[in-house]
């Protein structure tokens, strides 16, 4: 059986629509919703809709989040959930899991689908940022959450997934909407935490894949300088 995870901050508008699908998914044994500190009524609603809720006194950020949730969690595979993402279906959500449950990879991320087929194409170019995903619990942990915050475990759960043989996947979700930011605390307060996200996942994938392949260069060319120097003519 999957454990549900999802992450929630003043999501009361959202919430139970997104645990209403999950409990309904034969594969899901439990699910989690980890209240960020919200100041509505996010806690409550969803533990009427029949969540177990994990409430964190203040705001910690997503990657916070979504580890105490993951230490609560009694299965070894884990299904991400944004609680701002309504429509999934139990076919879109098999489609998710079901590549992680058969161990063909350790995590598969569902990516909304785009009006267009461009757009779609386009998607394979980008950073896959998308919160709904199915993972293993080895693959949460073997990323270092202590050097990742807020918004930036996306990148790094896709950047750890390199380590693992199987790797990574994705999907294309059609159905699922994102109630965004603007539109959940007005223009301005969204566009500044929309910023604010912005910023973390260009920090960190600035972190991790430019500075860290100029570390594994380094490292490389640092061995191959010590075996020549260990050739004898």
């Amino acid at each position: 059986m999957v454990s549900v995870v999802i992450p929630a901050f003043n999501e009361v508008g959202t919430i139970a629509d997104v645990i209403a699908c999950a409990r309904q998914h034969p594969w899901v044994g439990e699910i989690l919703v980890v209240d960020d500190g919200s100041t509505d009524a996010t806690a409550q609603v969803a533990e009427a809709a029949g969540a177990r809720v994990i409430r964190l006194a203040r705001n910690t950020g997503k990657t916070t989040a979504l580890d105490a949730g993951v230490r609560s969690a009694k299965s070894n595979v884990l299904l991400f959930l944004d609680a701002d993402v309504t429509g999934h279906t139990q076919q879109t959500l098999s489609r998710i899991m079901q590549p992680v449950i058969e161990g063909r990879v350790e995590m598969n991320v569902g990516l909304r689908a785009r009006s267009t087929l461009i757009l779609n194409q386009a998607l394979r170019f980008f950073p896959i940022i998308g919160g709904d995903r199915a993972l293993t619990r080895r693959l949460w942990e073997a990323v270092p959450t202590s050097s990742v915050q807020g918004f930036q475990i996306e990148i790094a759960l896709n950047y750890t997934s390199k380590q693992f043989e199987k790797g990574m996947a994705f999907e294309l979700v059609h159905g699922t909407f994102h109630h965004i930011k603007e539109r959940k605390y007005g223009v301005v307060c969204g566009a500044t935490q929309r910023a604010m996200m912005i910023r973390q996942i260009l920090s960190i994938s600035f972190r991790l894949y430019i500075l860290g392949w100029i570390k594994e260069r380094a490292v490389r060319i640092r061995k191959r300088n010590k075996v020549d120097s260990g050739i004898d003519f």
